[in-house]
């Protein structure tokens, strides 16, 4: 019985197909309903298909669902897990934040964003946060309203790129623990310009979890 092996035409051959096949692969395009999320990545805007991460505040962990993959932590420090408390609201809390303005009761389109923010509630009263897309630092202070999980925020904003959103707001942070969140709104207006008729508004609301 004899055993024959392909020619070195019909091996090329096979190379070619499979190239072809792979390069076919490559540049099919994506599902129709694939989606895709703009972040925004050391300064860069970029587009992919995972979604964007989440700001992070200096000093503070970075998502509050991590677990150290290391049991022994970084450095020998043992790795710990981060509680999810949804029973106070204080803490730390990320989400998407809507920024808007509106001038003359008309919006103000370079003012508009829906982007990632990280606040930071401390139980001595101070508040921070940041939502580096639209470069806005926030640092201000807490304070108890007539319900436990509800706070009255006094807070200002500065180094945003559209710089008519730096100034000093005030609202509200709101907990709910039936759906594992806060409801965070802040609110300002332009007093200085109502006298002439051009009153500003201000406003970012955010839904926000651990």
């Amino acid at each position: 019985m004899s055993t024959r092996f392909p020619s070195a035409r019909s091996r090329c051959v096979a190379v070619l197909c499979s190239g072809l096949l792979l390069g076919v692969v490559a540049v099919s395009p994506a599902k129709a309903d694939q989606q895709f999320y703009r972040c925004v990545v050391n300064g860069k805007t970029i587009y992919t298909d995972k979604p964007c991460d989440a700001p992070t505040l200096p000093g503070v962990e970075g998502s509050s669902a991590s677990t150290s993959s290391n049991a022994s932590g970084q450095a020998g420090k043992p790795a710990r897990a981060i509680e999810l408390d949804y029973s106070t609201p204080y803490g730390i809390w990320r989400g998407q934040a809507q920024y808007q303005a509106t001038s003359k009761g008309q919006p103000i389109r370079e003012a508009h964003a829906v982007i990632p923010l990280v606040i930071q509630v401390e139980k001595q009263g101070r508040v921070r946060g940041a939502s580096p897309e639209n470069g806005c630092k926030l640092l201000g202070v807490a304070a108890p309203y007539m319900a436990p999980n509800i706070l009255t925020l006094d807070v200002t904003l500065s180094e945003c790129r559209y710089t008519a959103l730096n100034r000093r707001y005030s609202g509200t942070l709101a907990l709910y623990q039936s759906s594992n969140s806060v409801q965070f709104s802040l609110q300002s207006i332009n007093v200085a310009s109502a006298f002439i008729g051009n009153v500003g508004h201000f406003d970012i609301k955010a839904t926000m979890r651990r």
